[in-house]
Order: structure tokens, then C-alpha cells, then sequence
């Protein structure tokens, strides 16, 4: 490497460190995904993060909003079918509102590893 080489990548990696930015780095542990803290307990219930969503009193969009999930991981009681949604499938959890309301929420909310979770009750 030559003197002019190796002061231009230390000016660009100085740089780079300036903005916040840093070179992609390939990693040798596997990434910390969302869906490792999923699981189904003895009695077919879901535990596994998720995001903040609507919950309607049907698996369907038009079905009105009857609680909020804002905590982001939940407990979810059991699966059914409902409209397709960006999840690439039609599968809904039912779970408790955290303001005291109950309903459904597409399963593209629920960071699971597939869908529907095996071992959980159809509703």
C-alpha cells in the first residue's frame, strides 16, 4: 500500500466516523432478531414482541378499532384468518388491549418466526 493508498482510507474511514456512518462489516454471530423471544407456552399461548398497533374486533381492516397494543412484547391468545395483509398472509392474533379492550391484529405486528405459531389454538 502505498503512503497516498493508505492516507486516503484513513481521511474516508475519519469521515465516515464523522457522520455516524461506518463501513458494512460482515458478522460472524448470527443478528439478534425479534422472533429468537418467541414462544408458545403449555397451555397454546404466543409470548413475542411486537409492534404498536390497532386492534379490531375482527381480523379484518373495515371491522372497527376497539383497544390499542402499545407495549412491545405481548402475550396472544390464539390465531385465525382474516383479510390479507403486507405480511404476505391472512393470519390475525387476538390478544388484550393494554387500555382494557381485546381484539385482533394482523400477524405482520407479531415478530414471529412463521405464522400461524404451531402449537397455538385456532379461535
Amino acid at each position: 500500500m502505498t503512503l497516498r493508498t493508505f492516507l486516503a482510507t484513513v481521511v474516508a474511514g475519519a469521515a465516515l466516523a464523522a457522520t455516524g456512518m461506518a463501513p458494512a462489516v460482515a458478522e460472524t454471530a448470527a443478528p439478534h432478531t425479534p422472533a429468537a423471544n418467541c414462544y408458545v407456552d403449555s397451555n397454546g399461548t404466543l409470548h413475542c414482541a411486537n409492534g404498536a398497533s390497532d386492534l379490531r374486533s375482527e381480523p379484518y381492516f373495515r371491522a372497527p378499532v376497539v383497544s390499542r397494543l402499545n407495549t412491545t412484547y405481548s402475550y396472544f391468545s390464539c390465531w385465525t384468518s382474516g383479510d390479507p395483509h403486507s405480511g404476505g398472509n391472512d393470519i390475525w392474533y387476538y390478544t388484550d388491549g393494554d387500555d382494557g379492550g381485546h381484539g385482533f391484529l394482523p400477524a405482520q405486528r407479531v415478530f414471529t418466526p412463521q405464522d400461524p405459531m404451531p402449537g397455538m389454538y385456532h379461535c
